[in-house]
C-alpha cells in the first residue's frame, strides 16, 4: 500500500512538472502569495529552532521510538535546508562540561551551522539565541526539541511573549514519559502555540507539487519527495 501511495504521489508531481500550466499559464487557477507575508509556513518567513538533541536528554526519551525521533529530527533540518530556512541550534550545558554535544546523528545534516550552547533551561533568556532569531527578520517559529516539558516549552512561552507565532512539531519533541510530553503540547497549545508535524509543516512549505524543489534541488538529492522518501513512507504508521 505504501509503494502504492509513493508511486502515485511521485508520478503526479512528474505529471505537474512536465505540463506548462503553472503560473506563467493565465489558464492556470493557482493564486500565489506573498511569501513575506503569508499566513502559512513558507520558506521565506519561517525559522528553525534545534533544540537540545543531545545524548543525556535523547537516551530517556519514551513517549516516541529514539530512532524516530532521530530520523524526524535529521527530516525537518534537511527540509529547512533544501528550502534555504534559517536554523539556530542551541545545547545546554556542554561549555560546563555537563552535557555532550548535539549527537552526530542529528549535527551531520546541519554541520555548518554554528551552535550556540547555554546555561539556561529556557533558549529564550540567552541572548545570543534571541538574537539569532530576530536577526532573520522573520515572525514564525518552528520549534523542536529535548525535553517537552522543559526547553522547548519555556523557549515557546516566551517567544510568543514576545510577538512570535510559535509551530511545536510534536514528533520532533520527546520526554522521560508520555504523560509529561502530552502536558507540555497541551500547556504549549493552550498559550497559542500551533501543534504540527514535520511532514506537514514540510508540505505546508513546499506549497505546489510545480516547486522546483519538490522533485530535484542542489542542496538535496530528490527534493522534497526524496525527503519524504527516505524519512516519511518507511516510518508511515509506526507512531
Amino acid at each position: 500500500m505504501k509503494k502504492v501511495i509513493l508511486n502515485t504521489l511521485i508520478a503526479l508531481m512528474a505529471f505537474s512538472i512536465s505540463s506548462n500550466t503553472f503560473a506563467q499559464n493565465p489558464g492556470d487557477n493557482y493564486i500565489p502569495k506573498d511569501p513575506k507575508k503569508d499566513n502559512l509556513l513558507s520558506a521565506e518567513n519561517t525559522v528553525l529552532l534545534v533544540i537540545d538533541f543531545q545524548q543525556e536528554m535523547l537516551g530517556v526519551v519514551q513517549n516516541i521510538d529514539q530512532d524516530i525521533l532521530i530520523n524526524n529530527t535529521q527530516a525537518i533540518i534537511k527540509t529547512a535546508k533544501l528550502f534555504n530556512i534559517p536554523i539556530i541550534e542551541s545545547t545546554i550545558g556542554v561549555g560546563l562540561g555537563a552535557n555532550k554535544p548535539t549527537v552526530d546523528s542529528i549535527k551531520a545534516p546541519m554541520a555548518d551551522v554554528v551552535n550556540i550552547d547555554r546555561i539556561s533551561l529556557n533558549a529564550w533568556q540567552n541572548q545570543a539565541v534571541i538574537d539569532a532569531v530576530k536577526a532573520t527578520g522573520r515572525k514564525k517559529l518552528i520549534i523542536t526539541g529535548l525535553w517537552t516539558s522543559g526547553c522547548p516549552t519555556y523557549t515557546a512561552l516566551d517567544a510568543m511573549l514576545d510577538g512570535y507565532q510559535v509551530y511545536i512539531l510534536t514528533d520532533v519533541m520527546g520526554d522521560a514519559t508520555t504523560d509529561a510530553h502530552n502536558r507540555a503540547i497541551d500547556r504549549m497549545v493552550q498559550a497559542g502555540a500551533i501543534p504540527f508535524t514535520w511532514e506537514g509543516a514540510g508540505a505546508e512549505i513546499l506549497r505546489a507539487y510545480t516547486n522546483p524543489k519538490a522533485m530535484s534541488d542542489d542542496t538535496i538529492k530528490g527534493g522534497f519527495v526524496g525527503i519524504m522518501m527516505q524519512h516519511f513512507y518507511p516510518f508511515a504508521g509506526k507512531y
